[in-house]
């Protein structure tokens, strides 16, 4: 009984982590024609990807092997252009490999039980004109709607109205990062549909924040600044030499600033090549600044999952 107890708690434990849970192990393609693409995208075009949340980790391994890698340990047998992300899946192309095939990848990823509220479905928008235009972007705009306070949304959930059938369901194709997108949320046109689009309506969840009182709230990681402008410019990016703000995680949001005056990255009037993304953080090289000027130094912050 005991030998069973353990059993049972050992795979318990390897389902999830720190109460966020692994979705299955997907393999959606194969490597017999240009490649592998095992992307986020695709995947999701069969249906919803924890929830219609946006995934916090990922783990991609040989089908059929148990070495597995992720963004930030372990590594790849083939060269990748997507390495295992976990808002973007993995990608290789054979093309691009010495021996002329890339393996068959599978990949996995871990989904959050972050506290959050869900809007009602909300209709901003039909598909009389260009299309049906149901982002964030527009909610704020045009509707006024500052959803989740002006911060980023976490999930998202998409349907048509009239049938209430999920967007995967329904045979439209919608805009590049718009496909019910947990950030960006859906777009349809005409132009990439080719035919006119369903009426939709989209959901978004709004991540709870709270401090190390609340175990399953967002919370926001100090104020960072691992670089300065002196060099070749302020490079406060995320990745195995930069920034690993949510020990592996991925964020939910962040926020950036210069650290001399606190006010907003986006209205200190620099060039700015990583503009301030959870998955890549801010980015300021000094060469893209006119006459001769030098980047501000920066800081930034995380929200953790």
């Amino acid at each position: 009984m005991k030998l069973v107890l353990l059993a049972l708690s050992c795979a318990l434990a390897l389902s999830s982590v720190q109460g966020h849970f692994w979705s299955p192990w997907y393999d959606r393609d194969n490597p017999s024609g240009l490649g592998d693409y095992e992307n986020l995208h695709a995947q999701k075009k069969r249906g919803y990807v924890c929830g219609g949340c946006k995934p916090i980790a990922a783990q991609c391994r040989v089908k059929g092997t148990t070495n597995v890698f992720t963004r930030w340990s372990g590594t790849a047998p083939n060269k990748l252009v997507i390495h295992c992300s976990p808002t973007k899946g993995l990608v290789c192309v054979n093309s691009q490999q010495g021996g002329g095939s890339c393996k068959d990848y599978e990949i996995r990823y871990l989904c959050p039980t972050t506290s959050g509220s869900w809007t009602s479905f909300l209709d901003r928008d039909d598909p009389s004109g260009t299309g049906d235009w149901e982002s964030t972007r527009a909610f704020r705009r045009f509707t006024k709607n500052n959803l989740c306070g002006g911060r980023r949304t976490m999930c998202a959930q998409c349907r048509a109205k009239r049938s209430r059938y999920p967007y995967y369901k329904t045979g439209d194709r919608y805009n590049t990062f718009h496909d019910c997108n947990w950030e960006n949320g859906l777009v349809c046109t005409t132009s990439v549909n080719k035919k006119i689009c369903k009426d939709y309506e989209v959901r978004f969840k709004c991540p709870t924040i709270g401090n190390s009182n609340c175990s399953r709230c967002a919370k926001w990681t100090s104020w960072r600044d691992r670089d300065n402008p002196s060099g070749s410019g302020d490079f406060e990016y995320v990745g195995k030499r930069g920034h690993n703000p949510c020990s592996g995680r991925e964020p939910i949001d962040i926020q950036c600033r210069v650290k001399a005056t606190k006010q907003r990255w986006y209205t200190a009037g620099q060039k700015i090549r990583a503009k301030c993304t959870p998955s890549g953080g801010l980015v300021c090289v000094n060469r893209d600044q006119p006459n001769g000027q030098l980047c501000k130094d920066y800081e930034i912050r995380f929200l953790c999952p």
